[in-house]
């Protein structure tokens, strides 16, 4: 290892003062030009060195795309690709106005986005988010509110890979679930603030929600919408989404697992850990922080393992993590919303709440009395993904959540019409009442 150490230092420090020698005529040197070439020749030189870690992970991260993230992710994005073209959520949105409005500062339609995030994973939520901007759904700073607390960790992966897969105990699932969806909600309450200088859009004089409703209906139904364009169309745009993911996720597998295999987390993790050690935080904790900020899978799983940490101090770090996500999921997310005029810098603001609040609940939960005899039995999913979860099970298992999100959506929309119906009885009565 120290040999390694001395050969990549030393290999650095050549390209650099070939570098420094080269430039020296030059009056003006730009160092921001400058970083993304020294970061790639790096790289290209751990990858000679660490060549059997790279293929390793490399493979083991196209493994997980392959069996895993691609079933998992894919009914989801075909279904909310063709939900746009039919103009379902547009409809769907206007009667769930009175819930997202007050809560969210979003339009109705928002609550397609949440939904959805709660149920599937990384990143449907940005990709729902990215498409309802392109079809002006949304304005720029409402896009900004909305992806901040809908891109979530998704019940497959906190139940079956955590609590399960991770810490064998099952018990645990919806705990970690339901602090990380409070997580998120808190933090899409925060964030209706958000913005809030710049200039309302004006919304429709009609008031009534039902004949608002009937209107966009006979507006969609009287659009022509051809079912094998629309369907190839949804399949296309999702796959090719998908690969890009699948990019992020191979690339990020090996950056983590080179920077582990050099020592370089580990030395950051020796440097904190004197500054942590005072509140209780083991090493190994602070280790697990430290990979799970690049990649969470790696870090949930290392923060598990961590012998000398309790468990409520595993799970607030697991938490945490859920809640931030790591940068190789930020990237993915950056990627979907670059072609659109979302900021990235709320969201990842908003990621970084999200993990504080979720590791401050998972706290406060298991200090509760009723979190020692819990049993969690997810009730959003019939599969257990054990470690025979097989690309066949992922498939079914994502198209049960399609479902589901649907349902959430149904129950939202019977809240908003209750709602609204009280509010409508209430003024009634007022009114009958003055006269």
């Amino acid at each position: 290892m120290n040999l390694y150490r001395l050969t990549i230092i030393i290999l650095i420090a050549l390209v650099l003062a070939i570098n420094i020698k080269s430039i020296k005529t030059i009056k003006v040197i730009y160092l921001k030009s400058l970083v993304l070439p020294l970061v790639c020749i790096t790289f290209i030189l751990m990858l000679i060195i660490f060549s059997d870690t790279a293929v390793k992970s490399a493979g083991s991260g196209l493994n997980l795309w392959f069996n895993v993230v691609f079933p998992s992710l894919f009914p989801f994005f075909v279904a909310s690709e063709i939900l746009y073209r039919t103009g379902f959520i547009k409809a769907i949105g206007i009667l769930l106005e009175p819930i997202m409005r007050p809560l969210f500062n979003v339009p109705g339609c928002g609550s397609f986005a949440f939904a959805m995030g709660i149920t599937s994973g990384y990143p449907v939520g940005a990709k729902i988010t990215a498409s309802m901007r392109e079809e002006k759904l949304l304005s720029k700073t409402e896009s900004e509110r909305l992806l901040s607390f809908t891109n979530n960790s998704g019940p497959l992966f906190i139940i079956g890979a955590v609590a399960v897969g991770m810490f064998k105990m099952p018990e645990l699932g919806l705990l970690l679930l339901a602090c990380h969806i409070l997580a998120s909600i808190t933090v899409g309450i925060l964030f209706r603030f958000y913005g809030r200088n710049n200039k309302k859009i004006k919304m429709k004089d009609d008031k009534n929600l039902w004949r608002r409703f009937k209107k966009e209906l006979i507006y969609t139904c009287k659009q022509e919408l051809n079912p094998g364009t629309m369907l190839g169309e949804a399949i296309r745009n999702s796959v090719n989404v998908l690969l890009s993911i699948g990019g992020f996720i191979t690339l990020f597998s090996v950056i983590i697992n080179i920077l582990i295999e050099i020592g370089f987390i580990s030395c950051l993790a020796s440097f904190i850990s004197p500054f942590l050690s005072p509140f209780g935080i083991s090493r190994e904790i602070v280790l697990a922080v430290l990979s799970g900020f690049f990649e969470m899978t790696t870090g949930t799983n290392m923060a598990s393992k961590a012998a000398n940490a309790t468990l409520q101090g595993q799970l607030a770090a697991v938490s945490l993590l859920l809640g931030w996500a790591g940068l190789s999921v930020h990237f993915q997310v950056y990627s979907i919303i670059s072609h659109t005029d979302i900021s990235i810098k709320p969201y990842l603001f908003g990621k970084m709440l999200q993990g504080v609040f979720a590791a401050i609940y998972i706290s406060i939960a298991m200090k509760l009395p009723f979190t020692a005899s819990l049993t969690a039995k997810s009730v959003l999913s019939v599969i257990t993904p054990f470690s025979d979860f097989t690309w066949y099970n992922a498939f079914i298992y994502s198209a049960q959540n399609v479902f589901i999100s649907f349902l959430i959506l149904l129950i939202l929309t019977a809240i908003s019409l209750i709602f609204h119906f009280i509010k409508h009885v209430c003024k009634t009565l007022l009114k009958r009442s003055v006269f």
